[in-house]
């Protein structure tokens, strides 16, 4: 079992019920869809609906379900100080946490006809356990912990 990343605290379930929503939220929703404030408060509990949200200091993540018999776990994830950087080993963190170690992930880039893009947050949909990604990936483990600042194309932070 591998060792958690630098800077890592495990991600805590909000109760149901709880939430993190801000008047800034919702204040933005009326206003990007033009919406009154009960419009645009419904709008977030439909988001909301069916999902469970897990924060930690760095992280809020809005767990839901999609695909065929909503076999697909979508993770929602955002940095609480709104944030645009994120770190590789975090997200597979949250992804181990979420969902299961064993479990294969993908972020999408998609068609530009399909694109999604409204605020700072990244979206992972984890196939359910035992379907693998095929062809796609790497067949083999091959992990790297130590810290390498010398060869160029191959550095590495220590874990």
């Amino acid at each position: 079992m591998a060792k958690a990343p630098r800077h890592w605290r495990p991600l805590v379930r909000l109760r149901d019920g709880e939430s993190f929503r801000r008047p800034e939220v919702v204040q933005e929703t009326m206003r990007w869809y033009d919406v009154s404030e009960h419009e645009a408060n419904a709008m977030l509990d439909r988001s909301e609906a069916n999902t469970e949200i897990w924060v930690n200091d760095l992280y809020q993540v809005q767990v839901g379900h999609c695909g065929p018999d909503n076999s697909i776990m979508h993770l929602n994830i955002r940095r609480r100080d709104g944030g645009m950087f994120k770190d590789w080993r975090h997200f597979q963190e949250i992804k181990n946490q979420l969902a299961g170690p064993e479990r294969e992930g993908f972020e999408l880039y998609p068609a530009e006809s399909r694109k999604v893009d409204t605020s700072n947050k990244w979206h992972l949909w984890v196939l359910p356990e035992g379907v693998q990604m095929g062809a796609i990936g790497w067949a083999v483990r091959d992990v790297q912990y130590d810290e390498n600042k010398g060869v160029p194309g191959l550095r590495q932070r220590a874990l």
